[in-house]
């Protein structure tokens, strides 16, 4: 689904022409033994200044459908910036706490933190493996690279009293850069 809107990109507005191969990687439940074994194979790649690295994630599957509703209670926890107010939507800034958490650690480049994040919290992290195969690939290169998250959003604005039907999903978008 993403591979036009990223070929269009490179092409027509980086105006990247010449070998423009885009090989897609799908990474599916791997032990963190394995993401590492990934990483270290995949960091040669990584460290080419002709290749990008595209990984693609969705944060928090919430509500009864995703057999997932646990929330980030605990206000004293809650980021001083945020998308959702604690007080208007008690539920979604709830979501986004525990999802800024993993965040955090991600630009942090914490490969064992973020495992024991989502080992705690069990958060839907759609894409905890391709995330933790990165940390792996940062690990592995000699360049030191910042992790940034740029945004964040979630699909739907819940009610402070979520009913058995409703559900959310939320999206966060990053950038590494290396840092010089």
């Amino acid at each position: 689904m993403q591979l036009p809107l990223i070929f269009h990109q490179l092409h027509h507005r980086l105006g990247v022409r010449d070998n423009l191969t885009i090989v897609p990687i799908i990474v599916g439940v791997l032990s963190p033994n394995v993401e590492r074994v990934v990483g270290r194979l995949l960091a040669k790649y990584f460290k080419d200044p002709g290749t990008l690295f595209i990984i693609s994630s969705d944060f928090c599957h919430w509500g009864l459908r995703f057999r997932y509703t646990q929330l980030q209670r605990d206000k004293t926890k809650f980021p001083k910036t945020m998308v959702f107010d604690s007080e208007e939507h008690p539920v979604n800034a709830g979501i986004e706490a525990m999802d800024r958490e993993g965040m955090a650690l991600i630009e942090k480049q914490d490969f064992e933190g973020f495992k024991r994040y989502l080992q705690m919290t069990g958060n839907t992290i759609c894409g905890r493996h391709p995330i933790s195969v990165l940390l792996e690939i940062l690990r592995n290169v000699k360049e030191e690279h910042i992790i940034k998250f740029v945004d964040y959003n979630q699909s739907t604005i819940l009610p402070s009293a979520p009913s058995r039907n409703d559900s959310c999903v939320a999206y966060a978008a990053g950038v590494i850069t290396v840092d010089e």
